[in-house]
């Protein structure tokens, strides 16, 4: 039996999913957001029926109109835009330039006054320097690609005043693997590890003394594509393919998969997701 006290979590954390040679899979969240296209169609969808999705997260939390909020990793403002119309002010952390050329956009459509950017990634934001805390919420939803997981845990931690929230996939399985379990051993050469995964995200707070709260929900994980070609651009970019076999094998597999309706492809998947959260002390 393995004695899960001596794991170290956040070197758990940093094991890439690898393919045949070692080759990783996946690319990393600083590329796959560095194409326009890919930021400008995330945006259409996370805008849907006036932000609905976010707003089923932002209930889940404990917000005032007083309340000062941190959004890590804010991408177009999928939470940033609906929050700062319920909250006193809202600093946005965004590294992507397309993302923020979107949610720069979002701010002027919504004429809101109350927002902060950030351009940087999390890890090469000084706290001290780059923000006025403490925040009374902070927040990182879907955007942990931290290469320390720690070290950015422990800065939003220290930075909040109040709470701290993280939403991640409960059974750590991406969409990606959710999506392409199938055929992913003809992709990579591997099989697909079917085992439940552990939640690598609250076991490395519990190491670090932070005893959170977990919510799990099911969501529905959609994405929506204007051809056929968009699509196998789009997610073989996604699954780091290099060669005409494996994006021959992808094509096959979405044109099977992906529903067609009102001239758009649409690939729908449900998974766990869990809202990890703690307040401070």
């Amino acid at each position: 039996m393995i004695d899960v006290t001596t794991i170290d979590w956040n070197e758990a954390w940093k094991k890439p999913e690898e393919g045949e040679k070692g080759k990783k899979i996946f690319i990393s969240c600083a590329d796959r957001w560095s194409e326009k296209e890919r930021c400008d169609r995330f945006n259409k969808t996370a805008r849907e029926n006036d932000w609905q999705a976010s707003r089923a997260r932002i209930n889940a939390m404990n917000i005032s109109p007083d309340s000062r909020v941190l959004d890590v990793g804010s991408g177009p403002g999928t939470l940033t835009i609906p929050l700062a119309g319920l909250v006193k002010e809202v600093t946005a952390v965004e590294p992507s330039v397309f993302m923020r050329e979107c949610l720069v956009a979002n701010i002027a459509e919504d004429n809101l006054k109350n927002v902060v950017i950030v351009p940087k990634k999390w890890e090469d934001v000084d706290t001290s320097r780059d923000l006025k805390g403490p925040y009374d919420v902070v927040i990182a939803s879907y955007s942990l690609g931290f290469p320390d997981l720690r070290e950015g845990l422990q800065k939003m931690d220290q930075i909040s005043c109040g709470f701290v929230y993280i939403f991640w996939f409960a059974d750590m399985l991406s969409p990606w693997q959710k999506n392409y379990g199938d055929i992913w051993e003809a992709l990579y050469g591997i099989p697909f590890k079917k085992y439940q995964k552990p939640n690598i995200v609250f076991n490395l707070l519990h190491q670090m003394g932070i005893y959170a709260n977990v919510e799990v929900t099911k969501e529905i994980h959609q994405q929506r594509f204007a051809s056929l070609d968009e699509a196998v651009s789009d997610q073989g970019a996604g699954l780091n393919l290099e060669t005409q076999e494996q994006y021959t094998v992808l094509r096959e597999y979405l044109e099977k998969k992906l529903l067609y309706q009102d001239g758009q492809y649409t690939m729908s998947s449900v998974s766990p997701r869990a809202m990890i959260w703690w307040k401070k002390d």
